[in-house]
């Protein structure tokens, strides 16, 4: 029996040959095209990766442009102090190149007075715990330059370097060194006024009270001459008036000589009356005996009578009362001054004088028709007698804490408003 020729390992059937060729194409070729689609995936990556390399190429030359030409100085410094990074802001505050600024120590560019306060700043602007740091610092090169460092903890490079802006101050200091010399000034000003003040008031304080006494003196004086006058002259006056009347009647006189004494008699008559007037003047009797207001309406009376300008007087007042004796003699000498006024320059034809008594207040108007005027003009001007008279008025009213306003127009008549605080009269 013949034996079997035994088949090779490697020898397949010729069908299952036939059945591999195509299937390894097509697994060939769907290998090559996950290349294909790998490699273009690759390539478009490459594009983006290229694109974004550029984008940021163009953002960091824009960053170092900006960094470069900002306005404000910027200096990156490592642990020791020295620069690493600066800008050309930053250069040119310090007043050196840039190039010659790399590694140079900070503290070597600013006055060796302000060495510790850089160095207190380093060590603050490291601590993460703390805030925003700024200090101050002289310039070594140009010694008037102030300029600021300020720096944030945290605000480090990858190295670690610390990185600060710096900021010319040095107007800003100037201003603020000048303010300060001006509120110096104007508070040594402000204290000189002051004291200028406290004394210009201690003396106008003593001006008034020698015021007072010289209005005080005066008013007694007039009392005393009054007085005199009503009791001695009115009294010798009033036995020459009886004598002349006595002599008169005598029988045996002859008629001549009779009408000679009724000539006399009526003179002397005439003395009298001017001479109680005189006194009135001086000092009327009824403003120490029944108070202001009836002095005031026996003032409008006698007044009316000697100027023969019709006047009217009128009270409103809230019950009796009774000033301190300088307050009513000040009030009665200011109306009077008016009086006197109207009765030479106004040519009034009706005159009115109201006194009202309102809370602590008292208030005495004087109002006539007459020419009127120009109060503001009459005080600058050189009028001697009339600006004397205002002013007199109104330091009158000062003395006793009140005030003298009038309203006056050319042709339109005068107003004098006087009021003065109600200070009773003691005792």
């Amino acid at each position: 029996m013949a034996k079997k020729r035994p088949r090779s390992k490697s020898a397949k059937p010729v069908a299952a040959r036939r059945l591999m060729g195509p299937a390894r194409t097509q697994q060939i070729q769907g290998l090559l095209h996950e290349l294909q689609v790998h490699a273009e995936e690759i390539t478009a990556q490459n594009e983006q990766l290229l694109k974004a390399q550029g984008e940021l190429e163009d953002a960091r030359d824009r960053f170092a442009d900006l960094y470069d030409f900002a306005p404000i100085g910027y200096a990156s410094l490592n642990a020791a102090g020295a620069i690493t990074e600066i800008n050309l802001a930053g250069a040119a505050l310090l007043g050196k190149a840039r190039a010659f600024l790399i590694n140079m120590p900070m503290a070597s560019l600013v006055k060796k007075d302000h060495r510790q306060a850089l160095d207190r700043f380093l060590e603050r602007a490291r601590d993460r715990e703390s805030g925003e740091q700024s200090t101050e610092l002289a310039s070594r090169i140009d010694g008037q330059r102030i300029i600021r460092l300020i720096a944030r903890p945290g605000l480090t490079g990858a190295s670690g370097d610390l990185f600060t802006a710096m900021v010319d101050v040095t107007e800003e200091r100037r201003l603020a060194d000048e303010r300060r010399d001006a509120l110096r000034r104007e508070q040594e000003l402000a204290a000189a006024r002051a004291t200028e003040i406290r004394e210009r008031t201690a003396a106008e304080a003593r001006i008034k009270m020698l015021l007072e006494r010289l209005v005080g003196a005066q008013e007694e004086e007039r009392r005393r001459i009054a007085r005199n006058l009503h009791d001695h002259l009115g009294q010798q006056l009033t036995a020459l008036r009886l004598t002349l009347d006595a002599l008169r009647n005598e029988a045996a006189m002859p008629d001549a000589l009779r009408q000679r004494v009724a000539l006399v008699e009526g003179i002397v008559s005439k003395i009298d009356r001017d001479v109680d007037l005189l006194a009135w003047d001086l000092r009327p009797a009824t403003l120490d005996d029944v108070g202001l207001p009836a002095a005031l309406s026996e003032l409008v009376r006698q007044w009316t009578t000697v100027s023969e300008v019709p006047a009217e007087f009128h009270q409103s007042t809230q019950g009796e009362f009774r000033l301190a004796p300088d307050s009513e003699s000040n009030v009665y000498r200011i109306v009077q001054e008016a009086l006197n006024n109207i009765a030479k320059h106004a040519g009034a034809t009706q005159v009115s004088v109201l006194i009202e008594h309102r809370g602590d207040e008292m208030a005495v108007i004087i109002e006539d028709n007459g020419r009127g005027f120009d109060p503001d003009r009459i005080l600058k001007s050189r009028e001697r007698h009339a600006v004397m008279g205002l002013l007199g008025m109104r330091e009158r009213a000062a003395l006793i804490d009140g005030e003298v306003q009038i309203e006056s127009r050319p042709g339109q008549g005068t107003t004098v408003f006087v009021r003065v605080p109600v200070k009773q009269r003691s005792g």
